[in-house]
């Protein structure tokens, strides 16, 4: 019986301990009400306008750059499967450039081409998609490029032309 007790004691001690653990520093803290927490929200806020002017630095200027970027990681995604295919961290590296020089125009073509947009993006995302994956499969990548290529560089033509 004394045994039992014992158990029944460190247990309840070691859940006690476990649920402090799990709890949000934030609840463990001071209240939020003291003086100490608004530096940290100013430093966070400093930090944080940093960051968004460092991403408006690196968006290009116009459409027409930003469209050349694209192409640009694209080649150099096709290059990496022309030349290693089996290599797939360079591959998944390559992708997510792709992927990144996208994000920096697409609001800007969805908002003012919403049809090239629509076009572009039904073979770009099965591309970024396939070089996620784990083992990316460069045989079903070569005809994506291909048709995501052709697609840019249609819709590069049709911008330049336009401005």
């Amino acid at each position: 019986m004394r045994k039992f007790i014992y158990l029944l004691a460190v247990m309840t001690i070691m859940l006690l301990i476990a649920a402090g653990c799990g709890s949000k520093k934030e609840e463990a803290a001071e209240p939020a009400s003291t003086n100490t927490d608004e530096p940290k929200e100013q430093v966070t806020t400093k930090e944080e306008e940093e960051e968004a002017k460092e991403k408006e630095e690196e968006k290009p200027a116009d459409l027409p750059s930003g469209l050349e970027e694209v192409s640009i990681s694209l080649k150099e995604l096709q290059g990496n499967v022309d030349t290693v295919p089996q290599n797939a961290e360079q591959l998944q590296t390559t992708g997510k450039k792709v992927e990144e020089k996208w994000d920096d125009i697409e609001e800007q073509v969805e908002e003012n081409y919403p049809d090239d947009y629509k076009n572009i993006e039904d073979s770009l995302y099965p591309l970024i998609d396939e070089t996620k994956k784990d083992k990316p499969d460069a045989e079903k990548m070569k005809p994506l490029i291909k048709e995501t290529v052709e697609k840019i560089n249609t819709f590069k033509e049709k911008v330049s032309s336009s401005s």
